[in-house]
């Protein structure tokens, strides 16, 4: 069993992973209210944690269709298992601005998400976590082989 300042020093860690990792990750609630908004989305979209934390996803991103994303939503509460937004389904969830604009020509960031379930201690699914993973070197690829080979 881990002592108290390991346990602690843990905690420490996993924030930190939570805040640096390269890779969006947003906690939203059954209500559709952001939980958890870490330093990528904060760095990417321009919005900052505090002022994100504690609205619902629609009132922050109203461009998002809301009834879509419900039904994305719906099988993640449902039956406890991921959904998937790619981008050649819709090009972003999140207008994110491009972040290597030199060596890529996009106005935005392409992302790929994924819908996964939170369980409680007692195996509810109450809370979902976005992962979101910015595709924009593969969507540019493809796009440009398709274009090529009209």
């Amino acid at each position: 069993m881990l002592s108290m300042p390991a346990e602690f020093e843990q905690f420490h860690w996993m924030v930190d992973m939570v805040q640096n990792v390269d890779m969006g990750l947003v906690v939203l609630d059954k209500d559709f209210t952001i939980q958890v908004w870490n330093g990528f989305m904060t760095h990417h979209s321009g919005k900052q944690a505090g002022d994100v934390i504690g609205k619902t996803l629609f009132e922050v991103f109203p461009e998002i269709p809301e009834h879509w994303f419900r039904l994305k939503a719906k099988p993640v509460y449902d039956l406890g298992c991921r959904s998937f937004i790619t981008w050649q389904q819709r090009p972003y969830l999140f207008k994110c601005r491009n972040v290597r604009p030199i060596t890529q020509q996009a106005d935005f960031m392409y992302q790929n998400i994924t819908l996964n379930p939170m369980r409680n201690p007692t195996g509810q699914v109450k809370s979902l976590f976005l992962s979101i993973e910015d595709a924009t070197s593969e969507a540019l690829a493809s796009l440009m082989v398709k274009e090529n080979n009209r």
